[in-house]
């Protein structure tokens, strides 16, 4: 999920750094060869006498220039309505080395966020709920002062609540256990043994603990629970074949292995890339637990954006930014781009950070993933590119 970054540096314990490097490292991609897949349209790189004669494309170059900063593969994907494509570069693991490609799953992270979203805004359209409703409503004494804290200030990150994901004890837990799976339940109890950062709706500060609630607040209006809602709202209506919510360290195949960097106190060389991805459970619930892939996320966002799973004013709202946030609505970032506002967002867990935009009517999607973390390459060049494929490639 953005921000819940495994803090290496924090931890101090060597049999727990021990924990993650024993099951997987590797030296720096530095020497990974680029490589090109693509789906509906680009030419696939398995003739490279015959790519090598061609002008590449601007995905392609967007994806080459992300491997030659070190990063060890990259992906993106455009859909637009001429068609789709993508392009895929460098590897998706390491050892043994594997060719990234288009289709690979990863873990998607906040950009789980948005799905939550129109999942409660598709209960609020259906008289299930209302954004006006108060925590306390369907999370009885879970939340201190939850009788004055709305679903939508959970929604807009403007509740005041503290992120779980900055607290220092559980981040060295996590770093000492990184298989274990943390419950929802507790992951809020962590958060709300900190007072709150301000009164609800008084300011905005992106909080992971305002989306695990929301993911509880599904499983109470339903009776069912945040996973199934998912499926049966999102994934199987708009045939979202590989993308799933999978609890655990397991991560469905074909997928990308995710890197994270070692640097002090690691007991591996400086820069030596960490294999986290079947190692690390998110624990991130309704704040970052999905696996997907780039195809899957674009007929995603282009169906939001088209009113394919929201009525026309519930979207609105998702769009709209609030006074305390212009750039961010209702799990939707917003940006003003040089082919027009788009909205999105960006998601980042250790070992993948990846980046989600749209053009306001859908009909233009790009998203874009790296198998690692941000020493390699910053947010400020993500975004960049994402942009660059939303509205050149």
């Amino acid at each position: 999920m953005r921000r819940a970054r495994i803090q290496i540096a924090a931890a101090g314990s060597g049999i727990a750094v021990l924990a993650i490097c024993a099951q997987g490292v590797s030296h720096s991609a530095a020497s990974a060869a680029p490589s090109t897949s693509s789906l509906g349209g680009d030419v696939h790189a398995s003739a490279p006498a015959r790519v090598a004669t061609k002008k590449p494309t601007e995905l392609q170059r967007i994806v080459r220039s992300l491997v030659a900063a070190h990063v060890p593969g990259a992906v993106v994907f455009v859909r637009t309505p001429k068609g789709v494509r993508s392009a895929a570069a460098g590897l998706a693991s390491l050892q043994p080395r594997v060719a990234m490609h288009a289709t690979d799953r990863y873990r998607i992270a906040s950009v789980t966020k948005t799905f939550v979203a129109t999942v409660v805004l598709q209960l609020a359209a259906e008289g299930k709920l209302s954004l006006n409703d108060p925590v306390e409503r369907w999370l009885p004494r879970m939340v201190p002062n939850g009788a004055s804290i709305t679903l939508r200030e959970l929604l807009n990150h403007s509740s005041g609540l503290f992120d779980y994901d900055q607290d220092q004890a559980w981040v060295s837990a996590r770093i000492a256990d990184p298989g274990r799976e943390w419950s929802p339940h507790e992951l809020v109890a962590i958060a709300t043994s900190h007072p709150p950062l301000f009164s609800p709706g008084a300011d905005w500060s992106y909080s992971n603990t305002n989306y695990i609630l929301l993911g509880l607040v599904v499983d109470a209006a339903t009776g069912e629970t945040l996973a199934e809602e998912l499926h049966d709202r999102i994934f199987e209506p708009l045939g979202l074949g590989s993308t799933s919510y999978p609890t655990g360290t397991a991560i469905p195949s074909p997928f990308a292995h995710g890197y994270f960097v070692g640097r002090p106190p690691l007991p591996v060389p400086a820069g030596t890339l960490i294999d986290v991805s079947t190692i690390l459970s998110p624990s991130a619930w309704g704040a970052g637990q999905i696996v997907s892939n780039t195809r899957d996320l674009t007929t995603f966002l282009a169906a939001l954006l088209k009113g394919r799973l929201l009525p026309a004013r519930f979207l609105a709202q998702m769009k709209a930014g609030s006074p305390v946030s212009l750039n961010y609505g209702l799990g939707l970032r917003n940006t003003f781009t040089p082919c027009g506002k788009a909205f999105g967002h960006d998601g980042d867990i250790p070992g993948y950070r990846n980046v989600v935009w749209a053009t306001a009517n859908g009909r233009r999607v790009a998203s874009i993933m790296v198998n690692i973390d941000e020493t390699r390459v910053s947010w400020s060049k993500l975004h960049a590119v994402a942009v660059s494929a939303l509205c050149v490639g």
